[in-house]
């Protein structure tokens, strides 16, 4: 059988982690495992910066990849992007997004026009704004990218004069820094956003990725699959839920 050679682009905006160093070998890993299976190749590309992400997509025309919801949304048409699969991560059963504050700050969202906020989806920019904020705190709010969403919380908490206003994070991490006492008496929750688009399996370019789709759907049947799944802190792959995707395209436009 001819093995197809192609590459994997593994996107994750903001994540610190996410980069060749760090990540490459886990990820590649991962698509060797399903690459196997598939009768693909594949050579992975793990990056967190949208921009990057674009031009080496330019450049070296993946078959597939991973990437957040917020880079399909805005690169889609300019890289012939198609979303095929949906992930869905490890112990989050929804993917919501909450906008944390000090205790005493207001809870009026009007009151946060042109306030700062720290996010790791701060590049980002239109689909926070947009589809994660719904447009509710305006467009003037300033996006800024913190080392980390930790060390964004707990300056936040101390009163550190480099905090942002507020910082929105993960629902799922938040559960887990709410018990943080620092960050638990200082800090409460003042927006939580709807339900929002998983990252996703797409293919580019009309790229033929039938066996991929097939195989990352069969991970999560068997335990060597679901070990392979746990390497990357995912459960399974989903079809893509087409109404919220398209929910969240209608809210992206609006911008």
């Amino acid at each position: 059988m001819e093995i197809l050679m192609a590459i994997f682009l593994f996107l994750k905006t903001g994540e610190k982690f996410a980069t060749q160093e760090m990540a490459g070998p886990t990820v590649t890993a991962f698509t060797d495992y399903v690459g196997t299976q598939a009768g693909v190749r594949f050579t992975a590309q793990v990056l967190n910066e949208p921009a990057q992400a674009v031009k080496f997509s330019e450049a070296k025309q993946p078959l597939c990849g991973i990437v957040t919801a917020g880079f399909y949304l805005t690169y889609a048409k300019a890289l012939a992007m198609e979303p095929v699969l949906e992930v869905r991560r490890e112990k989050v059963a929804a993917e919501r997004y909450v906008l944390v504050a000090k205790k005493d700050d207001s809870e009026k969202l009007a009151d946060w026009a042109g306030k700062t906020i720290a996010t790791t989806l701060a590049a980002e920019q239109r689909y926070v704004i947009g589809v994660v904020l719904r447009g509710q705190l305006g467009d003037e709010i300033r996006l800024v990218a913190p080392g980390s969403v930790e060390d964004a919380l707990f300056d936040l908490a101390e009163g550190a004069k480099s905090a942002a206003n507020g910082v929105l994070v993960e629902e799922s991490a938040w559960q887990l820094f709410a018990e943080e006492p620092v960050v638990g008496e200082q800090l409460k929750v003042i927006f939580k956003s709807e339900d929002l688009p998983r990252d996703l399996f797409v293919s580019f370019r009309g790229g033929d990725v039938a066996k991929v789709k097939a195989a990352l759907l069969a991970l999560s049947e068997g335990e060597e699959g679901k070990q392979v799944l746990g390497s990357i802190r995912v459960e399974k792959f989903d079809e893509v839920q087409a109404d919220r995707l398209a929910k969240a395209r209608e809210l992206f436009n609006a911008k």
